[in-house]
């Protein structure tokens, strides 16, 4: 039999995957990977550690250099190469080799779109300037880190109050530095915690000597040199800067697939089946570039976490490389869960928030419950705080919030297979959970919540009207 080329295009976290699982799948396929970089797989969300100062050298965020991974892999990595063209009706990819500028055309029978995201920058004057960075790739870190190695950085101001954001204040003020948010849409971290819970994060961040400024960025001022001066915010006021960092989100990047002819989905990402095809027969997507199935509601959303990135890279691959034999393999959705951890404080979400859930169209309610992480004996115990969102006719469990200083984020796993099965606020009252006082309470604070959650339910069940 012929043997199959399949190309996948892109690296860091999806690319890699789906080259190594492809190889896998098919050991006698040409598999190679091109990346228009010098890095292929490395540790993207450990690089605000590396900006803090936590690592000497960026290779130690690499997860695998290109000649290694050829080694160990199977497959052909190229890098230095930026795709500039699929041609899927002839089976052909349009590639330009960056270190002389040779543009060759190459037949491929499959391909697997990995370009992942890029950082969304904010339409305002000055944002080219000398001394900001986005803070998206590994190359972004790298540089930043040259600057506050080289130079005396006194206060750097953020621009987005999410995840990174917070993750890059912590590490800026390792480094002694006076740090800044800029976060107007309601407050840090609102696209993933309700009000309820959001002043703990203000609270935690004062507490470290971050300011945050609940304002609009509008400009970025220079001096003649074209350098950083300032943040300019909404209501006129001028926040001098060393550095700006920009923490504004992400986009996919679609470019090569819409041009291939790719549909993109209703979330702005690339739309693909539960096999993780899209609507051209020999192309796949995985990763940051693609949507995926909220399955407690399933909507389409863009999800740019590793986990996802792994997940969405082997059914992609295993379906481009297995040459029709069998079954497909099938991507079921996510329940999305992620957390993050900000001078100690852990922050976890699952599911649905309260307002999600509403526009869902769900007849849902919340309940909001503090508790201790351990027995009252233990001297590490502190309070952790647990939001939980639920359907009222049926108390099926739709989401939840926590937050605490000890052990509060991983109990987010708990919530994970009671979201995916579909399970209720009862199920979660009735889980046998650990007790032992060095390690948890008698009464986890997950099962307070359900009890409390579960009285509602059965109040609503026996008041209809109410």
């Amino acid at each position: 039999m012929q043997q199959q080329r399949i190309a996948i295009i892109g690296g860091v976290a999806a690319g890699p995957a789906a080259a190594a699982e492809a190889a896998r799948v098919d050991p006698n396929a040409d598999v190679v990977l091109f990346e228009q970089g010098e890095h292929i797989s490395y540790s993207a969300c450990e690089m605000p550690h590396y900006a803090a100062g936590g690592m000497a050298n960026h290779r130690d965020l690499i997860l695998f250099e290109p000649a290694e991974f050829e080694r160990a892999k199977g497959v052909t990595v190229r890098t230095r190469h930026r795709v500039e063209a699929i041609l899927p009706d002839r089976n052909r990819l349009v590639v330009r080799r960056l270190t002389d500028g040779e543009v060759s055309h190459e037949r491929f029978d499959k391909f697997i779109l990995a370009t992942g995201a890029r950082s969304r920058i904010p339409e305002m004057r000055g944002v080219g300037a000398d001394g900001v960075y986005p803070v998206r790739r590994l190359d972004d870190l790298i540089h930043l880190r040259a600057k506050l190695d080289r130079e005396e950085v006194k206060h750097a101001v953020i621009l987005g109050g999410g995840y990174i954001g917070l993750e890059m204040a912590e590490a800026l003020r390792r480094r002694g530095i006076r740090v800044s948010i800029v976060e107007p849409a309601g407050g840090l971290m609102n696209r993933h915690i309700d009000d309820a819970l959001r002043p703990f994060i203000h609270t935690r961040l004062r507490e470290h000597g971050v300011a945050l400024r609940l304002e609009a960025p509008v400009a970025i001022e220079t001096d003649r040199q074209g350098r950083l001066k300032a943040v300019r915010t909404d209501r006129g006021e001028l926040i001098y800067s060393d550095v700006v960092l920009l923490c504004t989100g992400i986009v996919p990047n679609t470019d090569l697939a819409t041009a291939a002819g790719v549909r993109l989905g209703e979330s702005g990402a690339v739309a693909c089946d539960e096999s993780m095809r899209t609507n051209l027969p020999n192309v796949w997507v995985c990763g940051d570039v693609c949507e995926v199935t909220r399955m407690i509601d399933g909507a389409k959303i863009n999800l740019p976490l590793s986990p996802v990135a792994f997940r969405t890279a082997r059914v992609a691959a295993r379906n481009a490389a297995r040459k029709g034999r069998g079954a497909p393999e099938r991507f079921h959705g996510v329940v999305v869960a992620s957390a993050v951890k900000v001078f100690g404080l852990e922050v976890a979400t699952v599911g649905l928030r309260m307002q999600e859930a509403i526009d869902a169209g769900f007849d849902c309610f919340d309940i909001v419950v503090k508790h201790v992480s351990r027995g009252s004996s233990a001297p590490e115990s502190a309070e952790i705080h647990v939001r939980l969102v639920a359907e009222h006719r049926t108390g099926r469990l739709l989401g939840g919030e926590i937050i605490g200083n000890d052990g509060a984020a991983m109990r987010v796993n708990v919530l994970v297979p009671i979201l995916r099965q579909r399970g209720t606020v009862f199920d979660l009252m009735d889980l046998d959970l650990v007790y032992n006082p060095p390690v948890s309470p008698a009464r986890d604070v997950l099962t307070l919540a359900a009890s409390a959650a579960a009285k509602e339910v059965s109040h609503r069940m026996r008041n209809p009207r109410w």
